[in-house]
C-alpha cells in the first residue's frame, strides 16, 4: 500500500522515504531534522558506513538521502559516492553547518550535490519536499549536472503567481491580508513590501521611531542583521507590536545562538539572509492559514 501524508490544509500526498545520515542531536540540525518527520518515513544513522551497510542489505530504499556534515570533511568524497552507487534512484542533499560556510570558497565540497545550512532548512524544506512528494518541479528535483543559477531561476519562478489553487486552498490574499513590516533599511523593506504585494497581500511599515500597536496585522517580518542586544530589544517590541501575529526575523547568516535569542525574543521562525523570495513568501503564507 502507497503511503501517504496529510498536509495542515487536508491534501494527501505520497509519503517520502527519507535517510538521514549525521549527528540529529546536534543544536544546529535538530529542527532540520524533525521537519523530515512530516514527509514521511525517516531512517537515521549515525555514520555513512552504518547507512552503506543498511542500503547493501536491501533493508531501505530511499527517495531522499540528507547528510547532515557539521564540518569540512566529516563525509570524504569516497562516503557520499558510496551512498550514491548503493540507492542511485535517490537524491543528496548536503544540511550544512555554519562551519561548512566557507567550504565552497577554500575546502573541497561534494560535487553535484544540493547544499542547504541549517538555517536555511526548516523553510526550504516544507517547499521542496511538498513538490518533491507531489512529483512537481522544485530546485531540488533538478538533475545533479544543474547549476546553482539554474536551481535559483526554478525558486524564482516558484514565485510567479499560480494557476489553479493555492495550495493552501483557503488563502485569499484579495481579503486584505495586513503583513507588518520592520527594517532600518529602506532599500530592503521595499524589496519585501514589494514580494508581498507581488501575491496580493497588503503591507505596512513600521518606522524604525516608534513601535505603536498594528492592528489588525496577519504576519510581521522583522529584518535584523547579527540581533545585538538593541535590535534584540527592537524585535522584542515588534513582537508586542503586531501581536497575536506570528513574526518571521530575518538575520544575515545566523549562528545558533542568534536564532535561539530570536526565538526567546518571541520570533516564530528565524531565515537567514542571503534570502529567497520563496522561502519567505512561502513562511508567510503558510503562517497565515496553514
Amino acid at each position: 500500500m502507497l503511503a501517504v501524508i496529510t498536509t495542515e490544509a487536508s491534501h494527501v500526498m505520497p509519503a517520502l522515504s527519507i535517510l538521514f545520515v549525521g549527528d540529529a542531536d546536534r543544536s544546529e540540525f535538530r529542527q532540520a531534522r524533525a521537519c523530515l518527520d512530516r514527509w514521511g518515513a525517516v531512517q537515521g544513522f549515525a555514520d555513512a558506513d552504518l547507512a552503506a551497510a543498511a542500503l547493501a542489505a536491501d533493508r531501505l530504499s530511499p527517495d531522499v538521502m540528507v547528510v547532515a556534515q557539521a564540518f569540512p570533511g566529516q563525509f570524504s568524497h569516497q562516503a557520499i559516492d558510496r551512498l550514491r552507487r548503493l540507492a542511485p534512484l535517490a537524491r543528496v542533499l548536503g544540511l550544512m553547518g555554519s562551519w561548512c560556510e566557507g567550504e565552497m570558497r577554500s575546502g573541497s565540497p561534494w560535487p553535484a550535490t544540493v547544499r542547504t545550512y541549517w538555517h536555511q532548512w526548516p523553510a526550504r524544506c516544507d517547499r521542496q519536499f511538498r513538490r518533491l512528494a507531489m512529483g512537481q518541479s522544485c530546485s531540488w528535483a533538478l538533475p545533479l549536472t544543474a547549476t546553482e543559477e539554474e536551481r535559483l531561476m526554478v525558486d524564482a519562478a516558484e514565485c510567479l503567481p499560480e494557476e489553479g489553487p493555492h495550495p493552501c486552498a483557503h488563502f485569499a490574499p484579495s481579503s486584505g491580508t495586513l503583513v507588518a513590516i520592520r527594517s532600518h533599511s529602506h532599500e530592503m523593506a521595499d524589496w519585501l513590501s514589494a514580494a508581498c504585494r507581488s501575491r496580493g497581500l497588503v503591507t505596512i511599515r513600521q518606522r524604525d521611531s516608534a513601535f505603536a500597536r498594528v492592528e489588525g496585522a496577519t504576519a510581521g517580518v522583522f529584518d535584523g542583521t547579527d540581533l545585538c542586544d538593541d535590535e534584540c530589544d527592537a524585535l522584542r517590541r515588534f513582537v508586542v507590536a503586531v501581536r497575536p501575529a506570528p513574526v518571521i526575523a530575518l538575520l544575515s547568516f545566523p549562528r545558533i545562538e542568534d536564532h535561539d535569542r530570536a526565538l526567546s525574543a518571541g520570533a516564530s521562525i528565524v531565515l537567514s539572509k542571503p534570502l529567497l523570495m520563496a522561502d519567505l513568501l512561502g513562511e508567510i503564507e503558510g503562517r497565515i492559514v496553514c
